[in-house]
């Protein structure tokens, strides 16, 4: 019998703050929120529903202590320094959990475990002047690695000091202390902490970290082969050297094909390879005939399709005059003949032809690295990736073959268990079929929102708009991630550095700032249009705060 584990291994989470009452946007709390078509059933739901992964009992979590002293480890003031936004005044949330954290229960044993949504890595929270600004869907500013690797080290600190494990033995088992259930909490523990698991979230037996992806980014694609494929045989982990940013998730339902290379064509299958990416307990077994795989997971395939409805309903942000200046209207209209000159062949391509549903898409248009010359490790490292999956009878396959298998068998499983028919199965796929590919290009999308989004390229290695319609040579060759200011101007975050920042160095492997220019010569290698004038930059970026 063969089998794959993924352990109760997850990703950090993005945070948010208290709901909004209004689906026209406006304030709770101290956040304002803008008018993206959701209010506070459809916030309650992407920020809470499981999603059936699980990064530890919830126990475990509330006892846990930082590893360099005896304060909690989920204390607001602790989890904030990785850009979480607490949630205070949610009704459901007694042990005031970030925004994103999910309760799962396991049904054989009653455990209750801590998990992550869809909005740990779709959520954003910038400010202005004093005002804090949500953006639903929009890339999270969280250091994923940073926090996850914290987790497991205050674990492991935990486990190997007694003062800490008897205060942890204490929390977690209450009047249950004894010397048996501490033996059985330390192998508990244990298990967890295996190296297998922890090469598979730190980045392999190639080096943790090769390529630190910081704030807002992470080798997501890479993580998900290390923990999907890692434990089946080591050799499988690879070192995490192609950080991308979290995409923005409105309209991202209604295209062809997702992820930053254009990977995924399925909604259902992309969102259980996120699921799968950030923690689940899943097996993939044999029948006794070795003519079946036999699926055993925590995946809820019920909230991943409740979790894309809300999506479906969430509208791109609108530039809130009111909080950043009004749009000068007159400039505006003259960037938009510049865009439609230079930017909208790949950044508005119209729509697919009907398939056999007679259902029609956004289409994605695909930048081969050599015309778009941005950094191509995403895309590289995806494409030539291999999974061994001798154990299971199936070879060596390359990654997006080997996940397209993984998640098709999930699928089925899950959809038999529920009983779908054939029509509810083709809603939940969103009437598309389970197809990946690894194509050596970039997929550009409409800008709607694209203010909102900072940092731009797949990578985040350009800080602002002002900046991404600069040559190459002339873009910040370091700056500083962290800051959840927003500015106007420029449209982007401020980069200036302050105490915790994280230093984003553009000539290291997977940070390459090229690519994308406007200036004059041959196109390819890097240059997509013509040399822009000052004003006509300005231009474009009061067109492209419209969208």
């Amino acid at each position: 019998m063969w089998r794959i584990q993924i352990g109760a291994i997850a990703l950090a989470v993005i945070a948010a703050s208290a709901c909004a009452h209004s689906k026209g946007g406006g304030r709770a709390g101290d956040v304002v929120y803008l008018d993206q078509g959701w209010g506070e059933e459809e916030r309650r739901i992407f920020y809470r529903a499981s999603q059936g992964t699980r990064l530890l009992p919830l126990r475990w979590f509330l006892a846990l202590e930082r590893e360099d002293s005896a304060e909690r480890f989920a204390a607001s003031d602790h989890v904030a320094r990785y850009r979480f936004i607490e949630d205070p005044g949610s009704k459901d949330n007694p042990e005031r959990l970030p925004v994103g954290f999910a309760r799962d229960v396991d049904a054989a044993t009653g455990e209750e475990y801590v998990g992550f949504t869809c909005g740990t890595c779709h959520t954003r929270q910038i400010s202005y002047r004093g005002t804090k600004i949500r953006i639903d869907g929009g890339p999270a500013t969280i250091d994923v690695v940073a926090f996850t690797d914290a987790v497991f080290n205050a674990l492991d600190r935990t486990l190997k000091t007694p003062d800490k494990l008897d205060r942890f033995a204490r929390a977690v088992l209450e009047e249950q202390v004894d010397e048996a259930s501490v033996r059985a909490l330390r192998g508990q523990m244990e298990k967890a902490l295996e190296v297998v698991r922890l090469q598979a979230v730190s980045g392999g037996a190639g080096g943790p970290h090769a390529t630190v992806a910081g704030f807002g980014r992470l080798d997501a694609l890479g993580r998900a082969g290390n923990l999907l494929f890692g434990q089946l045989d080591p050799r499988n982990l690879r070192a995490t050297n192609a950080p991308a940013d979290y995409p923005h998730l409105w309209d991202a339902p209604t295209y062809d094909w997702v992820q930053w290379n254009g990977s995924i064509m399925q909604p259902m299958a992309r969102n259980i390879a996120e699921a799968l990416g950030v923690g689940t307990h899943t097996q993939l077994v044999p029948d006794a005939q070795g003519t079946r795989m036999e699926v055993r997971s925590s995946i809820r395939v019920d909230n991943l399709r409740l979790i894309e409805q809300q999506v479906e309903k969430l509208r791109a942000p609108r530039w809130p005059e009111h909080l950043f200046g009004r749009i000068d209207q007159e400039q505006a209209a003259r960037g938009r003949r510049l865009f439609r000159r230079h930017c909208a062949s790949c950044h508005d391509p119209g729509l697919t032809r009907p398939n056999e549903h007679g259902k029609r898409f956004r289409k994605a248009t695909m930048s081969p690295l050599d015309l778009i010359g941005t950094d191509p490790a995403h895309a590289v490292s995806f494409n030539e990736r291999t999974a061994d999956l001798g154990a299971l009878g199936l070879g060596t396959l390359g990654m997006a073959q080997a996940l397209e298998i993984g998640t098709w068998a999930i699928r089925e499983t899950k959809y038999e268990a529920y009983g779908l028919s054939p029509e509810q199965r083709r809603a939940w796929d969103g009437y598309r079929p389970n197809r990946w590919r690894a194509p050596l290009a970039y997929r550009a999308r409409e800008l709607n929102g694209i203010w909102a989004t900072a940092p731009y390229l797949h990578n985040g290695s350009v800080p602002s708009l002002y900046e991404l319609l600069l040559p190459a040579e002339r873009r910040s060759k370091r700056f500083y991630l962290g800051s959840t200011e927003f500015d106007p101007k420029r449209v982007g975050l401020r980069v200036e550095p302050f105490q915790g920042a994280f230093e984003l160095v553009t000539d290291r492997p997977g940070n390459s700032n090229a690519g994308h220019e406007y200036r004059d010569g041959p196109r390819g290698n890097g240059v997509i249009g013509p040399a822009l004038t000052d004003e006509e930059r300005w231009e474009l970026i009061e067109y492209l705060k419209t969208l």
